[in-house]
């Protein structure tokens, strides 16, 4: 008797191709281009994005911080958003100041600013492909923002940004890189709300 050649069930197959289809974008694409801050690796698509970005960070710290920013920026970036460096290192400075922790210099963040909230899901689907359910399995969810440890990366809908998004995140980032073993995720999930309502 001859054995028949084993198949794979077909939710499989198509688990795999889906999941071998978005793992394209979890590096920076050839069109993306990099702004470089005093503490992170901001990649992005136009220069529009930055501007936009820089006008949606508002905190009330941020004026201040720009006064008092050392950083000597490449004259190239600094045309492109002359504020943006100083408003993502000020609000990193400050969400380590709520939290009493400082990541180490050679932390190595990276921020990934995205265009919308679908963008941002399509991205969280690469790395967490089980934690979605209903449509957001096929990448038409929507999603604010998520950080991903293991690449020290953020993921930003440029839509939906303001202040308390980004310092939710980088909240995230804070804890992750300050602890040996970070924090459980409801716990830091506590912390990143608490940073958010402290800004103001």
């Amino acid at each position: 008797m001859q054995s028949q050649p084993r198949q794979l069930p077909l939710a499989w197959v198509c688990g795999l191709f889906l999941g071998l289809s978005l793992l394209a974008p979890i590096h920076p694409a050839p069109a993306q281009q990099i702004f470089q801050t005093q503490s992170a690796t901001i990649y992005y698509e136009d220069p529009a994005s930055l501007r936009e970005m820089e006008h949606r960070l508002r905190f009330s710290q941020a004026e201040k911080f720009s006064q008092s920013y050392f950083y000597t920026q490449d004259p190239v970036q600094a045309a492109l958003s002359p504020g943006l460096a100083a408003k993502v290192d000020g609000l990193l400075a400050k969400v380590c100041l709520l939290l009493n922790r400082w990541p180490k210099k050679s932390a190595g963040l990276r921020i990934f600013l995205l265009k919308d909230g679908r963008q941002v899901q399509q991205r969280h689907l690469v790395f967490q492909p089980y934690q979605n359910s209903g449509p957001s399995w096929f990448g038409y969810g929507s999603m604010e923002a998520f950080y991903e440890p293991r690449s020290r990366s953020i993921f930003l809908s440029l839509q939906d940004l303001h202040a308390g998004i980004l310092a939710h995140e980088l909240t995230h980032f804070v804890l992750c890189v300050s602890f040996a073993v970070p924090p459980p995720a409801a716990l830091q999930e506590e912390w990143g709300r608490y940073v958010e309502s402290s800004l103001n």
